[in-house]
Protein backbone atom coordinates (compact mmCIF):
# COMPACT_ATOMS: atom_id res chain seq x y z
CA UNK A 1 0.00 0.00 0.00
CA UNK A 2 1.28 3.43 -1.08
CA UNK A 3 1.57 6.54 1.22
CA UNK A 4 -0.92 4.44 3.73
CA UNK A 5 -1.64 5.72 6.98
CA UNK A 6 -3.44 4.28 9.83
CA UNK A 7 -4.52 4.99 13.22
CA UNK A 8 -4.92 2.39 16.37
CA UNK A 9 -5.65 2.64 19.61
CA UNK A 10 -6.13 -0.47 21.81
CA UNK A 11 -7.23 -1.50 24.99
CA UNK A 12 -6.19 -4.76 26.76
CA UNK A 13 -7.03 -6.90 29.73
CA UNK A 14 -6.04 -5.74 33.01
CA UNK A 15 -2.69 -7.00 34.45
CA UNK A 16 -4.18 -9.17 36.74
CA UNK A 17 -5.76 -11.12 34.39
CA UNK A 18 -2.67 -11.70 32.29
CA UNK A 19 -1.65 -15.83 33.28
CA UNK A 20 0.21 -16.25 29.71
CA UNK A 21 4.12 -16.90 30.51
CA UNK A 22 6.13 -14.12 29.38
CA UNK A 23 7.46 -14.76 26.00
CA UNK A 24 8.96 -11.34 24.90
CA UNK A 25 10.96 -9.66 27.71
CA UNK A 26 11.46 -5.70 27.92
CA UNK A 27 15.42 -5.18 27.93
CA UNK A 28 17.64 -2.33 28.80
CA UNK A 29 20.22 -1.51 25.71
CA UNK A 30 22.08 1.41 26.76
CA UNK A 31 19.92 4.02 27.92
CA UNK A 32 16.63 2.65 25.91
CA UNK A 33 13.70 -0.07 26.42
CA UNK A 34 13.20 -2.22 23.89
CA UNK A 35 11.02 -5.47 23.57
CA UNK A 36 11.74 -8.29 20.31
CA UNK A 37 10.95 -11.21 18.83
CA UNK A 38 10.07 -13.28 15.96
CA UNK A 39 8.13 -15.78 14.40
CA UNK A 40 8.27 -18.26 11.72
CA UNK A 41 5.25 -17.53 9.14
CA UNK A 42 2.61 -20.39 9.40
CA UNK A 43 2.00 -19.34 5.28
CA UNK A 44 4.02 -17.65 2.73
CA UNK A 45 5.87 -14.36 3.76
CA UNK A 46 3.19 -12.61 1.40
CA UNK A 47 0.16 -13.97 3.16
CA UNK A 48 1.74 -12.92 6.98
CA UNK A 49 2.35 -9.38 5.90
CA UNK A 50 -0.95 -9.23 4.82
CA UNK A 51 -2.19 -10.66 7.61
CA UNK A 52 0.05 -8.13 9.75
CA UNK A 53 -1.70 -4.87 7.55
CA UNK A 54 -5.18 -6.38 7.55
CA UNK A 55 -5.29 -7.13 11.60
CA UNK A 56 -4.13 -3.57 12.06
CA UNK A 57 -6.65 -2.13 9.84
CA UNK A 58 -9.45 -4.20 11.92
CA UNK A 59 -8.09 -2.75 15.03
CA UNK A 60 -8.12 1.06 13.31
CA UNK A 61 -10.17 3.33 15.82
CA UNK A 62 -8.72 6.90 15.48
CA UNK A 63 -7.27 7.68 12.21
CA UNK A 64 -5.69 10.95 13.63
CA UNK A 65 -3.74 9.44 16.03
CA UNK A 66 -1.00 7.19 15.65
CA UNK A 67 0.14 6.76 12.21
CA UNK A 68 1.14 3.68 10.51
CA UNK A 69 3.34 3.57 7.49
CA UNK A 70 3.95 0.50 5.32
CA UNK A 71 6.29 -0.82 2.22
CA UNK A 72 5.00 -3.54 0.73
CA UNK A 73 7.67 -4.21 -1.41
CA UNK A 74 9.53 -4.58 1.59
CA UNK A 75 7.00 -6.19 3.74
CA UNK A 76 7.89 -3.51 6.62
CA UNK A 77 5.77 -1.93 8.78
CA UNK A 78 6.03 1.31 11.59
CA UNK A 79 3.73 2.51 13.72
CA UNK A 80 2.55 4.09 16.91
CA UNK A 81 0.53 2.13 19.43
CA UNK A 82 -0.92 3.39 22.30
CA UNK A 83 -2.06 0.22 25.14
CA UNK A 84 -3.54 0.28 29.01
CA UNK A 85 -4.89 -1.68 31.61
CA UNK A 86 -8.26 -0.99 30.51
CA UNK A 87 -10.72 2.10 30.12
CA UNK A 88 -10.26 2.64 33.62
CA UNK A 89 -6.69 3.08 33.51
CA UNK A 90 -5.46 6.29 35.37
CA UNK A 91 -2.22 6.51 32.86
CA UNK A 92 -1.40 4.67 28.89
CA UNK A 93 1.79 3.47 27.41
CA UNK A 94 3.05 4.58 24.04
CA UNK A 95 5.24 2.53 22.02
CA UNK A 96 6.75 2.75 18.32
CA UNK A 97 6.63 -0.76 16.81
CA UNK A 98 8.74 -1.95 13.90
CA UNK A 99 7.77 -5.05 11.95
CA UNK A 100 9.04 -6.62 9.06
CA UNK A 101 8.35 -10.22 7.43
CA UNK A 102 11.62 -12.05 6.01
CA UNK A 103 13.37 -14.92 5.72
CA UNK A 104 10.79 -16.77 6.62
CA UNK A 105 9.81 -14.87 10.01
CA UNK A 106 7.22 -11.83 11.04
CA UNK A 107 9.85 -10.24 13.36
CA UNK A 108 8.82 -7.00 15.32
CA UNK A 109 10.91 -4.53 17.61
CA UNK A 110 8.89 -2.31 20.34
CA UNK A 111 11.07 0.67 21.38
CA UNK A 112 10.66 4.64 22.43
CA UNK A 113 8.27 3.48 24.76
CA UNK A 114 6.74 6.77 26.84
CA UNK A 115 3.97 6.89 30.18
CA UNK A 116 1.20 9.30 30.36
CA UNK A 117 -1.24 10.06 32.80
CA UNK A 118 -4.94 10.21 31.28
CA UNK A 119 -6.72 13.92 31.00
CA UNK A 120 -5.48 16.94 30.07
CA UNK A 121 -2.41 16.55 32.74
CA UNK A 122 -1.09 14.03 30.29
CA UNK A 123 -0.07 16.66 28.19
CA UNK A 124 2.90 18.16 30.30
CA UNK A 125 3.72 14.37 32.82
CA UNK A 126 4.67 11.98 29.66
CA UNK A 127 7.48 10.53 31.01
CA UNK A 128 9.99 9.00 28.10
CA UNK A 129 11.15 5.29 29.49
CA UNK A 130 14.76 6.52 27.94
CA UNK A 131 15.08 9.14 29.90
CA UNK A 132 14.22 7.65 33.27
CA UNK A 133 16.88 7.45 35.89
CA UNK A 134 16.02 4.31 38.60
CA UNK A 135 18.65 5.29 40.74
CA UNK A 136 17.21 8.46 41.50
CA UNK A 137 14.03 7.46 41.22
CA UNK A 138 13.48 3.54 41.62
CA UNK A 139 9.43 4.51 41.79
CA UNK A 140 9.57 4.57 38.00
CA UNK A 141 10.25 0.92 38.40
CA UNK A 142 6.64 0.30 38.77
CA UNK A 143 6.11 1.73 35.33
CA UNK A 144 8.78 -0.18 33.16
CA UNK A 145 7.00 -3.21 35.34
CA UNK A 146 3.96 -2.71 34.41
CA UNK A 147 4.61 -1.99 30.96
CA UNK A 148 6.45 -5.44 30.70
CA UNK A 149 3.52 -7.11 31.32
CA UNK A 150 1.53 -5.30 29.13
CA UNK A 151 3.47 -5.29 26.07
CA UNK A 152 4.12 -9.15 26.23
CA UNK A 153 0.53 -9.77 26.28
CA UNK A 154 0.00 -7.49 23.56
CA UNK A 155 2.51 -8.74 20.84
CA UNK A 156 1.32 -12.37 22.00
CA UNK A 157 -2.50 -11.80 21.06
CA UNK A 158 -1.44 -9.69 17.90
CA UNK A 159 1.43 -11.97 16.74
CA UNK A 160 -1.03 -15.65 17.41
CA UNK A 161 -3.78 -13.70 15.59
CA UNK A 162 -1.38 -12.04 12.55
CA UNK A 163 -0.12 -16.17 11.94
CA UNK A 164 -3.55 -17.59 12.38
CA UNK A 165 -5.65 -15.54 10.04
CA UNK A 166 -7.04 -17.43 7.47
CA UNK A 167 -7.07 -15.60 4.36
CA UNK A 168 -5.95 -15.96 0.54
CA UNK A 169 -4.09 -13.67 -1.29
CA UNK A 170 -3.86 -13.96 -5.28
CA UNK A 171 -3.17 -10.83 -6.81
CA UNK A 172 0.24 -9.58 -5.00
CA UNK A 173 1.80 -7.72 -7.76
CA UNK A 174 -1.36 -5.48 -7.76
CA UNK A 175 -0.96 -5.14 -4.53
CA UNK A 176 2.44 -4.26 -4.36
CA UNK A 177 1.40 -1.98 -7.02
CA UNK A 178 -1.04 -0.25 -5.63
CA UNK A 179 -3.51 -1.21 -7.98
CA UNK A 180 -6.82 -2.79 -8.13
CA UNK A 181 -8.36 -5.07 -10.40
CA UNK A 182 -10.84 -7.24 -11.44
CA UNK A 183 -11.22 -10.43 -9.29
CA UNK A 184 -9.70 -9.17 -6.15
CA UNK A 185 -11.47 -9.75 -2.78
CA UNK A 186 -12.22 -7.14 -0.08
CA UNK A 187 -8.86 -7.81 1.39
CA UNK A 188 -6.88 -7.76 -1.51
CA UNK A 189 -8.60 -4.22 -1.85
CA UNK A 190 -7.84 -2.68 1.48
CA UNK A 191 -4.30 -4.09 1.46
CA UNK A 192 -3.85 -1.96 -2.10
CA UNK A 193 -5.87 1.08 -1.68
CA UNK A 194 -6.62 1.14 2.44
CA UNK A 195 -9.30 1.78 4.14
CA UNK A 196 -12.09 3.29 1.65
CA UNK A 197 -13.70 6.59 2.68
CA UNK A 198 -17.62 5.29 2.43
CA UNK A 199 -19.15 2.06 1.45
CA UNK A 200 -22.74 2.19 -0.16
CA UNK A 201 -24.63 -1.17 -1.17
CA UNK A 202 -27.61 -2.37 -3.25
CA UNK A 203 -29.48 -5.16 -4.13
CA UNK A 204 -26.63 -5.89 -6.62
CA UNK A 205 -23.42 -4.75 -5.48
CA UNK A 206 -21.22 -3.39 -3.04
CA UNK A 207 -19.10 0.41 -4.12
CA UNK A 208 -16.24 1.46 -2.18
CA UNK A 209 -15.37 5.08 -2.60
CA UNK A 210 -12.03 6.84 -1.79
CA UNK A 211 -10.72 10.03 -1.29
CA UNK A 212 -8.93 9.64 -4.37
CA UNK A 213 -12.18 9.69 -6.53
CA UNK A 214 -11.64 5.72 -7.41
CA UNK A 215 -14.53 3.57 -6.58
CA UNK A 216 -14.55 -0.20 -6.60
CA UNK A 217 -17.27 -2.28 -7.32
CA UNK A 218 -17.96 -5.47 -5.83
CA UNK A 219 -20.50 -8.21 -6.62
CA UNK A 220 -20.44 -11.80 -4.82
CA UNK A 221 -17.35 -10.74 -2.58
CA UNK A 222 -15.28 -10.15 -5.49
CA UNK A 223 -14.21 -6.91 -7.62
CA UNK A 224 -16.45 -6.67 -10.80
CA UNK A 225 -15.45 -2.90 -12.44
CA UNK A 226 -12.84 -0.09 -11.21
CA UNK A 227 -13.97 3.91 -11.98
CA UNK A 228 -10.53 6.13 -11.57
Amino acid sequence: MKGAIIAILLMILPCAAITAEEKYPLVKEGNSYVCTGAEPCKLDENTTFGSAMLWMMDHNIDAEKNALKSDVSKKSIGLNYTISEGESADKTFSFYLDMVVKDGKIAFLVKDVKCTPKGVIGMFKTLSFDKMNLTKKPQYKEYVDKFAVLCDKFMQTMLTEIINADIKLNNWNSIVEGKVVKGMTANEVKLAMGIPLSITENSQRTMWSYVSGTVVMFEKGVVTGVIN
